[in-house]
């Protein structure tokens, strides 16, 4: 129990006839009674006061799993069970790891009449992936005369799941639009391009190759005819996840890892849709999980379900045992999509000298996440000594960066370099130059 403002002034008036005792003794007695009043009324109005618990029921509504580094929804509904007028102040408790949007709105000042129920809500946003708890609800219930508050609390514990980023998968207009996938009904078409299956005959025109004509079909019609192709779909397609040390690090509040599931299970997504198989490897100083390459959504599932127990480790990553454990699994050429990272020039080496391995078997593309905080320390104009010194180690973490990717580069390597934000549209970018062009 905690006393209101009111109570505080209505203390404060007995002291009035405490002053004036000092020239009319009989003021004193007045005080006391006063006083004596007060404290009644103060007892009566707890007494009032409905219990917390048992006046009100709450609600927690949220999705049944939350996606990491992306605003999540939770909304709070109460309703006052009780025959009595209810003022107070309600407080939500989400897990400790979870960030608010408005740290105030997890908590609202309300006024119920008997029977009657109100709702808010607050965002909050994970930072990592894993099972979270909830907490109870508080609550400060205000007495019917506003002199004290009842503090209570309403069991509401409740454990919400953290996946990678579901509601980017389940809202991809951009990668719709850039694979002619339909939103409504989400129907797999035919894509037109430089692929190797016979599509259909046109009419030939001067920008065309001359190995597109078909000579039987333009000795037939008289005039020159060509061929167009489809994209070919039964093209096979590897994530591979670095879960070494490297991948702890933080970008934007989140583990560079968590910005690389979230891209790595929006392009499962994509090549399901496109109808290509798609299969999952992570590593660390060894292979931690391995799914073979399918085709179908059930696939992109197994491979959310494998990369929710992903975790990054405290190990120097094995990219030898990595590829060579691949490659005693999987010997048909692919396209390799390796996500990992090149902040540490001896990690670097080791990549540099063992992704020339897989490059001669696999055409392979290398998924970085590049942090928009170096580039402003690199770019910032130094105010101050320390600025200085920030601004020389920024660039020179960004020209070992360069240098490492342009040996990439020379080996064959494709490159997603992007901070977190562009990264799953890059990465789908590349996915589809790579299928439109039939580089596999």
């Amino acid at each position: 129990m905690t006393f209101t403002r009111r109570f505080f002034w209505l203390v404060g008036f007995g002291v009035v006839p405490l002053l004036v005792s000092a020239l009319a003794p009989s003021f004193a007695l007045l005080a006391v009674l006063w006083n004596l009043l007060v404290a009644a009324l103060a007892i009566i109005d707890f007494l009032m006061c409905p219990v917390p618990d048992r006046s009100l029921t709450v609600q927690r509504i949220s999705d049944d799993a939350l996606s990491v580094a992306a605003e999540n929804t939770v909304t709070v509904r109460f309703r006052n069970g009780s025959r009595q007028r209810l003022r107070g102040i309600l407080r939500d408790e989400p897990p400790a790891d979870f960030t608010l949007t408005d740290h105030t709105a997890r908590e609202r000042a309300f006024v119920l009449k008997p029977f009657e129920s109100s709702t808010f809500t607050y965002r909050v946003t994970p930072l990592a992936r894993g099972n979270f708890d909830f907490g109870d609800v508080y609550v400060r219930l205000v007495g019917p005369l506003g002199l004290v508050v009842r503090l209570g609390k309403i069991a509401l514990p409740a454990q919400v799941a953290v996946f990678p980023n579901l509601r980017a998968v389940e809202d991809y207009d951009l990668m719709m639009r850039r694979a002619n996938l339909t939103r409504q009904g989400v129907r797999r078409v035919r894509i037109t391009g430089g692929g190797r299956e016979f599509a259909s005959l046109r009419d030939y025109t001067p920008d065309d190759e001359f190995r597109v004509i078909d000579w039987k079909a333009t000795a037939r019609r008289g005039k020159m005819i060509a061929r167009t192709f489809e994209q070919e779909r039964s093209q096979d397609i590897l994530l591979l996840i670095d879960l070494g040390r490297l991948m702890r690090q933080e970008v934007a509040h989140t583990q560079k890892l968590d910005h690389v599931v979230n891209s790595a299970l929006m392009l499962a997504h994509v090549v399901a849709e496109a109808d290509d198989r798609v299969g999952l490897l992570t590593f660390a100083d060894e292979a931690r999980a391995w799914l073979p390459p399918r085709r179908g959504r059930a696939q992109a599932n197994d491979i959310l379900q494998a990369l929710y127990a992903a975790r990054a480790e405290v190990v120097e990553s094995d990219y030898r045992a990595a590829f060579r454990f691949l490659s005693a699994r999987w010997r048909k050429r692919s396209l390799a999509v390796l996500f990992t990272d090149l902040a540490d020039p001896e990690s670097s080496a080791m990549l540099l000298t063992e992704i020339a391995q897989l490059a001669r078997m696999h055409l392979v593309v290398c998924v970085l996440v590049r942090d928009p905080l170096v580039g402003e320390r690199a770019r910032q104009i130094p105010e101050q000594a320390v600025q200085v010194y920030e601004k020389a180690v920024a660039e020179e973490v960004l020209a070992e960066r360069q240098s490492a990717l342009a040996l990439l580069q020379k080996r064959g390597v494709l490159l997603v370099d992007a901070e977190p934000q562009d990264l799953s549209a890059d990465l789908i970018a590349r996915y589809l130059m790579v299928k439109s062009r039939s580089l596999i």
